[in-house]
C-alpha cells in the first residue's frame, strides 16, 4: 500500500466511521481496533509491454502495475531497444519480470544439456526483480525448466552476485508436452509434480503461478459462462503453494478470442481479482496491459498510438487503487484456512438440489472457524484465513458472472463478535454486529474482506 490521495480519503473516513459508531453526540471513543503494518503488498503485473516510450511506461506505472513482463515479442534480446524498456521500468518505479525463450531447437529437443541460457549480467539493471524462467511448460519439460534455473544460478555465482527470482507459470491444462497434446492425470499431478521437480531447486523465494480465464463465451457468441473447472483448480494450486511455501500469482482475463467472451465492465475484472483473493494470492498480473499483438480483443492500452488508453484502463486503475488501500490488511492474514461455497437461497427455493457447477472443491470449508451459520442470497464464496494472533479474516466474494447483475445479501451468525471491520473498495468501516449477526449487501463482482471482532 501507498499513502497517496485516495488513502487519505480513506483513513479519514475510518476515523468517521469509528466515531459515529462510539456517537456523534460527544465524549470518548474507547474502541481500540487492529492495525495491520503497512509492510506487505500485492504485486500487480501486466503482459505485453507499452510501446517504448518512457511515457507509456509512466502510464502503466499510473494504472497501479507494480512489474511489468518483458520478453522478445516488443524489442530483440541484446538491443539498445529492449535494454531501454528495463531503463524505462527503473525510471518509473516498475519492476521487470525477464522472459526466457521457451522452446528448445535442434536434435537435442528435450535434453537437459541441451537448454540455454541468456547469458547477460541483468543485475546491472535495478528494475530486474525475476526471469521468467518458462512459461506454461509441459511436464515432460521440467526437467529442462530445473536444468535452467540450475545454469542461472550457476551464471550469477559465478559473477558473485544474486540471481533474480526464478519465475515460472505453469500451464493451466497440465500438458505433458505442448508437442503431443499430452496431459497429464489432472491439475494436482501436474502441480506437485512441478514442484517436486522445479520448486526443489529453486532457491529462496518461490512462486506457484498459472493463467486460468474464466469469462466463457460459445463459439458463436450466443451463450456466456464461468469456467466451472476455475474454482477447484485454484483450490488446487494453492494448497500445493501452501505445501511449497510458495507464493501464489494468477494471471487476470483483459483480452477475449474465440472461446473467451470480451472485458465489458470494471465488474468482470474485480469480480476475477476478488475471486483469486479467496484463495489467497499474493499478487496478480493483466493479460493483457497492452492490446496483443497477436490479435486478441481487450488489453489496457492501444497497441498502435503512444499514451493512448482504453476503457480496460480506467477500469483496471480504479480496481488497483482500491486492493492497494487495503492489501497490507488482507496479506497479514497469512494462513490460508480453505474456501467455503454458499449456494444462494434463492436458487434454493426454485430447486432444493440446486448446486453451482463450479462448487467442485476437493476439500470444501462445511463452516467457518468464526461462525455457526451462513446464508446467502445469490451463490457466494468465502475465503478463510487467520492472522498471527488467531484472528479470522474472511474473502466474501459474490460469486455470479456480472452480466447476470445479480445483486447478493450474505448473512453470518458468529460465534463471538460485537463489531466487524468490513474493507469495501478498499475502505474500511466498522460495523456493529449485534447478537453475533451481521448481513452484508454484495454487488455485482464484488468482494468484501470481513473481519468479526469481540470487543
Amino acid at each position: 500500500m501507498k499513502f497517496g490521495k485516495k488513502s487519505v480519503v480513506a483513513l479519514a473516513l475510518t476515523a468517521c466511521t469509528v466515531f459515529s459508531l462510539a456517537g456523534c453526540g460527544g465524549g470518548d471513543i474507547s474502541e481500540v481496533y487492529p492495525e495491520y503494518a503497512d509492510d506487505k503488498a500485492i504485486w500487480i503485473g501486466g503482459w505485453d509491454v507499452p510501446i517504448n516510450t518512457l511515457e507509456d511506461y509512466q502510464m502503466a506505472k499510473d494504472m497501479g502495475l507494480t512489474h511489468m513482463f518483458i520478453d522478445n515479442a516488443m524489442a530483440k534480446k541484446g538491443t539498445a531497444e529492449y535494454y531501454k524498456q528495463l531503463e524505462y521500468c527503473e525510471q518509473v518505479g516498475l519492476k521487470a519480470i525477464l522472459g526466457s525463450d521457451t522452446a528448445l531447437s535442434g536434435a537435442g529437443i528435450g535434453s537437459p544439456e541441451n537448454v540455454a541460457i541468456d547469458e547477460t549480467d541483468y543485475t546491472v539493471y535495478p528494475a530486474v526483480e525475476m526471469i521468467n524462467v518458462w512459461d506454461e511448460p509441459g511436464s515432460d519439460h521440467f526437467g529442462e525448466v530445473a536444468t535452467r534455473i540450475e545454469k542461472y544460478y550457476k551464471l550469477y555465482g559465478d559473477l558473485g552476485k544474486t540471481a533474480p527470482t526464478m519465475y515460472v507459470n505453469l500451464d493451466p491444462a497440465y500438458h505433458t508436452s505442448h508437442q503431443s497434446l499430452g496431459q497429464e492425470e489432472n491439475i494436482r499431478v501436474y502441480a506437485e509434480k512441478f514442484a517436486e521437480e522445479v520448486l526443489t531447486k529453486v532457491q529462496g523465494r518461490k512462486i506457484i503461478s498459472t493463467d486460468i480465464y474464466p469469462l466463457m463465451a460459445s463459439p458463436d457468441g450466443s451463450h456466456f459462462s464461468v469456467l466451472s473447472t476455475w474454482l477447484a483448480n485454484m483450490e488446487t494450486l494453492k494448497e500445493v503453494a501452501v505445501a511449497s511455501d510458495a507464493e501464489f500469482m494468477m494471471f487476470i482475463q483483459n483480452y477475449s478470442e474465440s472461446n473467451r467472451r470480451e472485458v465489458m465492465s470494471k465488474e468482470d475484472l474485480s469480480f476475477q481479482i476478488y475471486t483469486d483473493m479467496a484463495f489467497g494470492i499474493n499478487g496478480f498480473s493483466y493479460f493483457t496491459y497492452r492490446q496483443s499483438f497477436l490479435n486478441f480483443g481487450g488489453g489496457c492500452v492501444s497497441k498502435d498510438e503512444s499514451c493512448t488508453p482504453l476503457e480496460n484502463y480506467y477500469w483496471a486503475k480504479e480496481i488497483n487503487a482500491e486492493i492497494s488501500a487495503f492489501d497490507h490488511v488482507f496479506l497479514a492474514f497469512e494462513e490460508w484456512k480453505g474456501v467455503m461455497t454458499v449456494n444462494g437461497t434463492n436458487n434454493l427455493e426454485n430447486d432444493e438440489e440446486y448446486n453451482n457447477a463450479s462448487f467442485i472443491l476437493a476439500h470444501p470449508v462445511e463452516m467457518l472457524d468464526c461462525a455457526t451459520k451462513v446464508s446467502a442470497t445469490e451463490d457466494t464464496i468465502i475465503g478463510q484465513f487467520e492472522d498471527k494472533d488467531g484472528r479470522a479474516g474472511l474473502m466474501v466474494v459474490n460469486f455470479n458472472d456480472p452480466l447476470e447483475h445479480l445483486e447478493d445479501t450474505v448473512s453470518f451468525e458468529f460465534k463471538n463478535a460485537n463489531r466487524a471491520l468490513v474493507y469495501r473498495n478498499g475502505v474500511r468501516k466498522v460495523y456493529e454486529v449485534k447478537d453475533n449477526k451481521l448481513s452484508l449487501t454484495i454487488d455485482e463482482g464484488e468482494g468484501v474482506f470481513v473481519i468479526p471482532l469481540s470487543l
